[in-house]
């Protein structure tokens, strides 16, 4: 099993294809497998895909601390070193484009471009005040049990996915749903992911982002989120970074590499414009 040993901390990872690395990072609490739809396939032709599973997720070391945006972004670094990885093309999915938004400030030699991808606002609002966590989770987990209420957050027609790829793609929804579910662990090492959420401002850090960057969303990911919607946060982050790009894919919800092919295809057009100097 490819686990990297790094201070005491397992990080399981996996590469496949050749050419230029791309790390890629997932949501908070997302287990690495999800990006083995669709995506690694569609990347490890062109460029060498590396994937991995956060501390607290899938098969990577559940420490008692850590579960933060900065913290999460040193252990990439040290992932790469292990890997031996001096630089690379960096794509995140929600938090995990947080991460990466931190590690391509702190560690600008290792990041040579940035990717994020349907990425919330972090700890503040799109207005500026202080964000908190869904008060409902606890009471949902219970109702729904730690399973259902996981599965639900991908396996629907509503905030997730575009109700036409949906229902005509059924088996692609169960198979990220199984995915999902299949890198979890307790509903507390759930509510350390969430609460990570909570240590990193990425709109206020993204004038510091120096990297060519592309800010991805679903055009119709408008599901408001205690004070944002990914949408209006892409189109606030894309204005922040300096010489960002912006790419709205239409008729795409919150899963945005997964609701369609749109999304993978602008991700492989930045790749191939921005080769690794």
């Amino acid at each position: 099993m490819p686990v990297a040993k790094l201070d005491g901390l397992d990080i399981y990872h996996e590469r496949q294809g050749a050419g230029e690395p791309v790390l890629f990072v997932p949501a908070s609490w997302w287990p690495s497998d999800p990006w083995k739809l669709q995506v690694v396939p569609a990347l490890s032709q062109g460029w060498e895909t590396v994937i991995m599973d956060c501390r607290g997720t899938g098969r990577s070391s559940q420490p008692e601390d850590g579960y933060t945006v900065s913290q999460f972004a040193e252990d990439c670094a040290a992932l790469l070193a292990h890997l031996g990885i001096s630089r690379c093309h960096g794509v995140g999915f929600a938090i995990g484009g947080q991460i990466l938004q931190a590690l391509a400030i702190r560690r600008p030699d290792l990041v040579a471009t940035l990717t994020m991808a349907a990425t919330g606002p972090g700890s503040r609002t799109l207005d500026r005040g202080p964000r908190d966590l869904s008060p409902d989770a606890h009471q949902e987990i219970r109702e729904m049990g730690f399973e259902g209420y996981i599965r639900s957050h991908v396996d629907n027609d509503g905030m997730a996915f575009n109700p036409s790829f949906y229902h005509a793609n059924r088996r692609a929804a169960a198979a990220l749903s199984d995915a999902l579910w299949s890198g979890q662990s307790t509903v507390e090492m759930f509510r350390r992911h969430e609460r990570a959420r909570l240590t990193w401002d990425s709109l206020a850090m993204a004038p510091e982002v120096k990297a060519p960057t592309l800010v991805l969303c679903g055009e119709d990911d408008k599901v408001e989120r205690r004070g944002s919607t990914p949408v209006d946060t892409a189109r606030k982050l894309a204005q922040a970074i300096p010489g960002a790009e912006l790419a709205l894919i239409p008729g795409v919800r919150h899963m945005t590499f997964w609701d369609g092919a749109g999304a993978v295809a602008a991700l492989r057009d930045f790749l191939a414009r921005h080769p690794i100097r």
